[in-house]
C-alpha cells in the first residue's frame, strides 16, 4: 500500500533525523513530503520510530492511498527528469 507522510519539525537538527529517516523508506517529493510503499506493519514501525523524535509541538501526518494508480505527478523527479504519469 502507498503511504504519503508529511511533517512540520521547528528543530533542525530533529527535522534532519526525521527525513533521513523517512528517506530509508521512501521517496522524498517535497522537503517535508514523502511518498512510501509498504506494508502496514512497517509504517506501524515506523509511527513507533517517529514518536520518539518528536514533541508537543511537531505535527506528523501519514495518508494512505488506496487507489495509488490514479496518482498524477508531474515535475522534476530525484532522477532528475521531467515525469508525467498517470
Amino acid at each position: 500500500m502507498r503511504f504519503i507522510v508529511c511533517y512540520d519539525v521547528s528543530d533542525d537538527m530533529k527535522r534532519s533525523k526525521l527525513a533521513r529517516k523517512l528517506k530509508a523508506f521512501g521517496i522524498r517529493t517535497q522537503y517535508s513530503l514523502f511518498e512510501i510503499e509498504t506494508d502496514n506493519r512497517t509504517i506501524l514501525k515506523l509511527l513507533a520510530e517517529v514518536e520518539t523524535i518528536l514533541d508537543e509541538i511537531d505535527k506528523f501526518f501519514v495518508y494512505p492511498v488506496e487507489n495509488a494508480k490514479n496518482i498524477i505527478r508531474m515535475g522534476v523527479a530525484e532522477t532528475g527528469e521531467l515525469t508525467y504519469m498517470i
